[in-house]
């Protein structure tokens, strides 16, 4: 087992050795109309803005789009070099000088490796009067998450002599794909106070998930004795041809054959009108405390998606599902070893597998932030963040502090310091180009990271596009309670000609 299953592991981590989260930068860059997207209640400073894929050439300049990957370890903790006689040479912690525990000691009970993509299709905004502001946008969106847990990382490792219980629950994946179409809503109910939401109608396209995941190992005092107790479900709409045995069991899995369909008919099928559907919802809040400390309260990506054309559920559930008594020595012969240990009795049970046909629901990965910004200058405020991400069997906090500029009215930036998947090496960068209608963004959570600690990063991943804006405030155009400049003037003027009308120059 462990020349077939370490390898294997290893090179899982070896494959995803970088990992990226790109909203916890964007959160305070008010002047970037997405950054509504992960807090509802951030209003953009132009009056009409629109982007994405399908606006000509400039919407793709960069293209508009969203890629991240996620892994709680870095490269120095799966290579490195080792010491001694050896202390040239990169060893693995899988070497006979490397501290195994020390590895061990870097897991989480439940690692999650994990990356998302989204592609912007066109997405605009404008403003509702003076206190509203309404957002629509459609996108794609791909959502993956491996679940390894560190106990089946030690079994391989140690084998069941060292690890007699092994408790492999939180083993799974979950793959989904669906189309996004949302309409956001923000109102600013007084001077200190807003409220803002995001309705969001999910097609689901594709999807695979294990629904349930119980496998725990047992050996007893004597290790030739093996138990296993599971309770195993992977659901999936992917459409496939099941045959069973006579007693109802699994026997063939193979795909549909697609020989009879036209592109389109697919295209429909599988692509558009899937059958499909889900509902989600954002929230955001923002208040300000007094003119200069602010606080924000957000939720992203609360809801789900019915899966029913094709839904299909395999699960393995048994008590005693495998039992492994080992191998009488007056039995071992070289010339029939293989016949002896013989493999099919030991995971003969584990062919037991029931298929079932019906619907299934999937949750997504919801996320929490908790901020506040406190603003230091006319042209510059500090954030500070906190998120937490709900995962499969287990959750993924953050927490980042940023200082944000403005110091002109066609720019913004903003560099970032984040604590990411139990790593402290993350510095991200943020910025905004607006000359004319055109506005550029870039923002990444460890772009500068990545690039200064390469080996100790776990985080490189960007978001950017290009959006036609119109209509933005100029910095000396409105004051603090957002009252025109002119109309000031006059009422001014009305008092006290000698009165010099308030700027907020921080715009």
């Amino acid at each position: 087992m462990k020349k077939t299953l370490l390898p294997l592991l290893f090179s899982v981590l070896l494959v995803f050795q970088v990992s990226a989260q790109v909203d916890n930068t964007m959160y305070f860059m008010d002047r970037l109309p997405q950054s509504s997207w992960i807090n509802p209640a951030q209003t953009p400073d132009c009056k009409f803005h629109v982007g994405g894929l399908l606006i000509p050439v400039f919407g793709q300049l960069p293209p508009s789009m969203m890629f991240s990957l996620n892994i709680p370890v870095d490269y120095n903790d799966v290579i490195f070099h080792g010491e001694g006689e050896y202390a040239d040479s990169l060893i693995t912690p899988l070497h006979p000088t490397a501290n195994f525990d020390d590895f061990l000691k870097k897991l989480r009970k439940v690692n999650n490796f994990s990356t998302e993509l989204q592609l912007d299709f066109l997405n605009f905004g404008f403003k509702a009067g003076e206190k509203s502001y309404v957002s629509f946008d459609l996108s794609e969106r791909l959502f993956f998450n491996f679940g390894l847990p560190r106990s089946l990382v030690e079994f391989a490792a140690k084998g069941n002599d060292a690890v007699r219980v092994a408790d492999f629950t939180g083993l799974g994946v979950s793959v989904m794909d669906f189309h996004q179409l949302a309409i956001g809503y923000k109102r600013e109910f007084s001077k200190k106070f807003s409220l803002g939401f995001r309705a969001k109608m999910l097609v689901g396209v594709a999807d695979a998930h294990t629904t349930s995941s119980h496998l725990v190992l047992t050996t007893a005092e004597k290790t030739n004795y093996l138990r296993v107790e599971s309770e195993y479900t992977v659901s999936t709409n992917v459409p496939l041809e099941v045959k069973l045995d006579e007693e109802g069991y699994v026997e063939d899995i193979s795909m549909q054959s697609f020989d009879d369909q036209s592109v389109g008919s697919l295209i429909k099928q599988y692509g558009v009108s899937t059958g499909s559907y889900g509902f989600a919802m954002d929230w955001g809040f923002a208040s300000d405390i007094n003119s200069s400390l602010s606080w924000y309260l957000s939720i992203e990506d609360l809801g789900f998606i019915d899966w029913k054309r094709n839904a299909t559920s395999f699960s393995l559930y048994d008590e005693d599902s495998m039992r492994f008594e080992g191998v009488k020595v007056s039995d071992l012969d070289a010339g029939n070893f293989e016949n002896v240990i013989n493999l099919d009795s030991i995971v003969g049970n584990f062919d037991e597998i029931t298929y079932t046909e019906g619907d299934y629901r999937t949750w997504l990965p919801t996320k929490f932030y908790l901020g506040a910004k406190y603003k230091v200058a006319k042209r510059m405020s500090l954030g500070a963040l906190a998120k937490f991400e709900l995962l499969p069997h287990s959750v993924r906090p953050s927490i980042t502090l940023s200082a944000n500029f403005k110091p002109f009215k066609f720019t913004a930036a903003t560099i970032s310091y984040s604590y990411l998947d139990g790593n402290f090496n993350n510095l991200g960068l943020g910025f905004t180009v607006h000359p004319g209608c055109f506005q550029w963004y870039l923002v990444s959570d460890n772009l500068l990271g990545a690039a200064l600690f390469p080996a100790n990063t776990r985080s490189v991943g960007v978001r950017m596009g290009c959006n036609l804006v119109f209509g933005c405030v100029k910095k000396d155009a409105k004051n603090s309670r957002g009252k025109s400049k002119s109309s000031l003037t006059k009422k001014s003027k009305s008092r006290n000609s000698s009165v010099i009308p308030y700027r907020d120059y921080n715009k």
